[in-house]
């Protein structure tokens, strides 16, 4: 089993490999939207593109729609991460040019990053399994998974690890993009446990659509006859950083 599978499966259960590909294809997708609008303004400031801190973590609220999993505002942040089986999940765009090392940059800058390591008693609820995403599992991983699940159910939840997805990029590139389950220092820098990079992982594969020959719904519909009857709505002036 790959081993990016695996932690991604053992720290947020069934649907850990759907998540890992679903937060290597938002993030690119954030990168592409903000590098066309930057380009169609005509701005030479980056001020448009330098909201994609914001941009993916509204991208990143799609997860509420998976079970076990809520949003939560840390302390008095202007936005909300998810919290998935107690596990919370945050974005952040820490450089935004090649050759800087991560390690060099502060991550606790701001009360609201600093109490994203302290939550306690996060309520989750379960979802309707209607309509929820292929979780992508083979047999084994299946097994594994629900293991996990089993697992977690017996514990009480609360977000206990956070997993930070580092993100590098600018209009000129998106330059790196590693996930893992992180620390904050005394200091107020990451240290890190496991670490993958996903710049290489491929999206999720979509939910598949029953053949439309084969549905009740199918063929033309009855034609009806009807009687006609007179007929009597950096530089955008947002802070681009998520200090409260």
């Amino acid at each position: 089993m790959d081993e990016g599978r695996r932690w991604a499966i053992e720290t947020f259960g069934e649907f850990g490999v759907h998540i890992r590909g679903r937060v290597a294809e938002l993030v690119r997708e954030e990168h592409t939207a903000l590098v066309d609008a930057q380009e169609a303004s005509g701005h030479r400031s980056q001020g448009i593109y330098g909201q994609y801190w914001l941009g993916i973590l509204e991208r990143f609220e799609e997860f509420d729609n998976l079970p076990h999993a809520t949003l939560i505002r840390p302390g008095k942040a202007p936005y909300r991460i998810p919290v998935i089986n107690g596990v919370a999940l945050f974005a952040w765009r820490w450089g935004r040019a090649r050759g800087v090392e991560m390690a060099s940059v502060p991550f606790a800058t701001s009360d609201a990053r600093s109490a994203m390591f302290e939550l306690e008693s996060v309520v989750t609820q379960g979802k309707f399994e209607i309509g929820m995403p292929d979780t992508g599992l083979s047999d084994e991983e299946k097994e594994l998974a629900e293991a996990v699940e089993a697992a977690m159910a017996d514990a009480s939840v609360s977000a206990n690890k956070v997993v930070v997805v580092a993100i590098s990029s600018s209009p000129m590139g998106l330059h790196e993009m590693t996930w893992g389950e992180a620390t904050v220092t005394i200091d107020g820098h990451l240290q890190w446990g496991f670490t993958e990079d996903l710049q290489d992982v491929a999206a999720p594969r979509p939910v598949g659509v029953a053949d439309s020959g084969k549905s009740f719904t199918s063929g033309e519909p009855p034609a009806k006859k009807l009687r006609l009857q007179s007929e009597p709505h950096e530089d955008s002036g947002i802070p681009a950083s998520d200090d409260d």
